[in-house]
């Protein structure tokens, strides 16, 4: 039990233990990589600041979040009701071959720097891709499904809320932890192009002025909501597919 606990605790260190090697080892100048001591004073540097940045990030991360789950998983169980997947599939697909970032510019000219547009990019870019992970639940039924369908006089489609919205989100939550590192990188470049606030605005305002030690403390906190964010997202998921355990 013992070398397991320092095994984790080295393995979560890891990435600290090569940074301080390689700073040692080769002697890296503090202007292309800082000390673990510059990075310290950041935080006093930067001061209450760092946290309101860090918790505008995460209230975007959040709001796109669940924006996004239930815009994809809402559109598609509609959709599939009224007997639209088939037909909508071929666009969703090619929209989903589109990555998020590329779309940035639209939607800079219909909303501006404003926070709608934000948001919005982030609920289409998670919101697509849930989506299409929902579509493949209720368009491959399994064989036993299809049973049951043959056994009892129902439409499929007339099922899609009582009976394929558990399916969905029994399935769904490897796709929603991709997602949600997908939405976090995506708020961060929303956040470099006109927001004021957020751990994208202030690495940007970082680089202008080469502090690479706020640079650094601004992606290791990125890191940290990252990790917590799956976390938490394992966590609820078991609550909300109680039916499973």
């Amino acid at each position: 039990m013992t070398w397991r606990v320092v095994a984790r605790v080295v393995s979560a260190l890891l990435l600290v233990l090569i940074w301080l090697g390689v700073k040692e080892l080769f002697s890296v100048p503090d202007r292309y990589l800082p000390s673990l001591w510059m990075v310290a004073e950041a935080v006093a540097d930067v001061g209450p600041d760092l946290l309101l940045h860090a918790g505008a990030t995460s209230v975007r991360v959040v709001a796109g979040f669940l924006g996004g789950v239930l815009l994809g998983v809402v559109a598609c169980l509609v959709a599939y009701r009224f007997g639209a997947l088939n037909f909508l599939m071929p666009s969703i697909n090619a929209l989903r071959a589109v990555p998020p970032v590329a779309l940035l510019p639209f939607f800079l000219l219909w909303f501006g720097f404003t926070e709608v547009g934000r948001i919005v990019l982030l609920l289409v870019g998670l919101g697509v891709n849930v989506f299409v992970a929902s579509a493949e639940v209720v368009g491959n039924p399994s064989e036993s499904d299809r049973i049951l369908f043959r056994s009892f006089p129902v439409r499929p489609a007339g099922l899609a809320w009582y009976f394929w919205l558990p399916r969905i989100l029994e399935s769904l939550l490897p796709t929603l932890r991709f997602g949600l590192s997908m939405l976090i990188g995506l708020v961060v470049i929303a956040e470099m192009l006109g927001a004021q606030s957020g751990l994208g605005y202030l690495i940007q305002t970082s680089r202008s002025t080469f502090s690479l030690d706020v640079i650094l403390l601004s992606s290791a906190l990125l890191g940290f909501i990252t990790i917590v964010s799956d976390r938490v997202l394992q966590i609820l998921w078991r609550h909300v597919t109680f039916w499973k355990t």
